[in-house]
């Protein structure tokens, strides 16, 4: 079994027991002791997992657990918790996958931290398929982008948008949903960056081609439109 989780809490003592509870498994563990450390890490490799303290350093109230599911670095996410009912509810309508007390016993620890990981790879088989919309194909396994056989080299970032755009294809995407999911931003800043890398998009996927798939939707965000959905409206 093998796996990458990190575990994010303030009690260096409480981490460590976790954490070798955890690596008994056969799991490879990271740990954070500040929310701000726990993103830095995040922004520099891939987790199977995260694991963290409700009274995390940094944190206000599960804030951070709502900005994670709906942001790019989706993964399952373990609250370990203190205060009970009322907390392990506000942890799970944030987002959080399960809620488990920080003294669970090493059994039904391992036993939810497996679990979850095999429903959530499931899900995640279906996220790596093939996506065709016309003549444009994205392969989310190797990232290549082709569009009418031709190979189309974009930017991580770029690459983000793209994605999202596309496994929302034929809906109309605000500002602030693109923020959040490709920039990880909470809120609108006033920024213009979601226009400037629509911008980009269009030069290399739409420029000199008869079909535009980009569209701006006045009011409301941006579209990536399918050509078979044009031709029924």
């Amino acid at each position: 079994m093998n796996g990458q989780i990190l575990i994010a809490m303030n009690d260096s003592e409480e981490a460590i027991r976790i954490t070798n509870k955890i690596q008994s498994a056969g799991y490879t563990v990271h740990l954070a002791d500040h929310l701000s450390q726990a993103i830095t890490l995040m922004e520099q490799g891939e987790f199977d997992m995260l694991m963290m303290d409700s009274r995390l350093s940094g944190m206000r109230e599960f804030d951070f657990v709502r900005r994670m599911q709906n942001g790019k670095h989706r993964m399952p996410i373990i609250v370990l918790g203190h205060n009970g009912s009322n907390e392990a509810a506000a942890a799970l309508e944030a987002g959080a996958n399960d809620y488990i007390s920080s003294q669970v016993d090493e059994r039904e620890l391992l036993a939810r931290v497996s679990n979850l990981l095999i429903l959530f790879n499931h899900g995640n088989q279906h996220r790596n398929e093939k996506i065709e919309i016309g003549d444009l194909l994205i392969d989310p396994q190797s990232r290549q982008v082709i569009r009418e056989e031709s190979a189309i080299d974009l930017t991580q970032r770029e690459y983000e948008l793209l994605l999202y755009l596309a496994r929302r294809v034929n809906e109309v995407c605000s500002r602030e949903e693109i923020l959040s999911y490709v920039w990880d931003y909470d809120f609108n800043t006033g920024t213009n960056v979601v226009d400037v890398y629509i911008l980009h998009l269009r030069e290399k996927l739409d420029k000199g081609r008869k079909w535009k798939l980009i569209r701006t939707i006045r009011g409301a965000g941006y579209m990536l439109k399918a050509p078979e959905s044009e031709s029924r409206d």
